[in-house]
């Protein structure tokens, strides 16, 4: 009898089997087996060395002939189906859509965003047969979906859709704009009056500082120079760089409350 060397025979030997009248009843695993056929060759067999390679004489002192390899290497333990078990990274079309969005608009991640939902489904009471939803604010995902509805239903090419998607959002993005510069100009026709920015605050502070420090700076450049040149000064005549810029400083932000106060604040 011929060995078997392939797993696969296992079903076709119990076929035959059955068909002869060897077997009575049918194997529980022969249909399961026959939609899914093992496609591996299970059957070990000996690793033998080349024969005559000058180079392994060379290396380990003896003919290696007649020898048969009983331990693999480590390139040979490593399982050829080491990929089957491991889970496979998930790659979708919308990734790559808002990478390519906010790689040419950084500045909409800045944009707040709302993340609470109800339900977590919003995103099911969305058309985006339109770019405007009732239901979600105005954003980069807004042109992501709006492309993909394009690129299914309009049967138009990704290019083609993203570009229509992302004029439609800078049309929007503009009459957003022209609405908020129309409402601010109506409220103050009316009297309403608008105080600065938590980001304006911070901007005029820290621009306060940069000044001051502005000042200390071209005061330490004076006395490096002057600390440069004090070979050929008098004795006695070094100046103390920390404790000079320390006193500039103080000087200054001391002095800083009597300076005239902003006239936007007024």
């Amino acid at each position: 009898m011929k060995i078997q060397t392939e797993a696969a025979n296992v079903w076709l030997r119990a076929h035959v089997n059955m068909r002869a009248g060897l077997l009575r009843e049918k194997p529980a695993w022969l249909d399961i087996v026959a939609k899914y056929p093992p496609n591996h060759n299970f059957i070990k067999k000996a690793h033998l060395p080349n024969k005559g390679d000058p180079r392994k004489l060379a290396l380990t002192g003896y003919q290696s002939d007649d020898l048969s390899k009983t331990r693999l290497s480590k390139s040979e333990r490593k399982s050829k189906n080491r990929l089957v078990h491991r889970v496979p990274k998930l790659v979708f079309m919308e990734d790559s859509l808002r990478k390519v969005f906010y790689k040419q608009h950084p500045w909409e991640l800045a944009r707040p965003k709302n993340l609470v939902e109800n339900s977590g489904e919003d995103n099911k009471k969305c058309n985006w047969k339109h770019m405007l939803q009732l239901h979600k604010q105005l954003d980069g995902e807004s042109v992501v979906q709006r492309t993909l509805w394009l690129f299914r239903e309009a049967n138009m090419s990704l290019f083609e859709a993203y570009d229509k998607a992302r004029f439609e959002f800078y049309k929007l993005r503009m009459s957003e704009e022209m609405e908020s510069h129309v409402a601010r100009e109506e409220s103050s026709m009316y009297g309403a009056v608008f105080g600065h920015t938590v980001v304006d605050t911070n901007l005029r502070e820290e621009q306060k500082y940069i000044d001051i420090w502005t000042e200390v700076g071209q005061e330490k450049t004076k006395i490096m120079h002057a600390n440069k040149n004090r070979s050929s000064a008098p004795a006695g005549s070094v100046i103390e760089e920390g404790s000079l810029a320390i006193s500039l400083f103080e000087e200054v932000l001391l002095s800083e409350p009597n300076a005239p106060e902003d006239p936007e604040d007024e």
